[in-house]
């Protein structure tokens, strides 16, 4: 496993196999219909910070990525994650109890900067503003104000829905401060 990084798991009953690096990828495996994992750095804390990753979709139809960043375990992260038909979501996760996390829309909209298959996805999170980036352009943002998280961990994600199995692998992960 990857230096500084821990997996969390929602949903996983039974619990899943953790991911593993093959052939210089960090691959998620998810095989539990309405499964999440996350990947948390645990390295450092940051506040305003730019989380940025390579991932390619390499089975599944209705896998989905993400990035998440301000993850607290105790109140909670945001993410954004790219979901089929080009679309993505902005979302503010919290922990409920161990592997039950309860998720809160903040933004969903499509894009046709999202391609089948490999995407370059990033999330901005400075002051009080979340940032999507796909590709290389940037989305809309959003003025996050009500729950107000300033500082935490970054991370991925990849989940499953209803079909499986799900193949979710990161090529890269770059952390930047703005």
């Amino acid at each position: 496993m990857p230096a500084h990084w821990s997996f969390v798991e929602v949903n996983a009953d039974p619990a899943q196999a953790l991911p593993q690096i093959k052939s210089g990828f960090l691959q998620f495996d998810l095989a539990a219909p309405n499964q999440w994992m996350y990947g948390i750095y645990d390295a450092y804390d940051y506040a305003d910070v730019q989380v940025d990753a390579d991932v390619q979709v390499r089975g599944g139809e209705y896998a989905t990525p993400g990035v998440l960043c301000r993850y607290d375990k105790s109140k909670g992260w945001y993410e954004l994650d790219v979901l089929e038909g080009q679309t993505y979501v902005l979302l503010f996760g919290q922990w409920l109890a161990d592997g039950v996390a309860r998720y809160t829309p903040l933004v969903r909209a499509q894009s046709e900067k999202i391609q089948p298959g490999e995407n370059e996805i990033g999330l901005l999170c400075q002051g009080d503003t979340l940032t999507p980036f796909i590709n290389g352009t940037q989305l809309r943002r959003r003025q996050e104000t009500m729950i107000g998280l300033t500082s935490g961990k970054v991370g991925v994600a990849a989940s499953a829905f209803e079909q499986v199995p799900v193949v979710i692998a990161y090529d890269w992960v770059k952390v930047d401060e703005p």
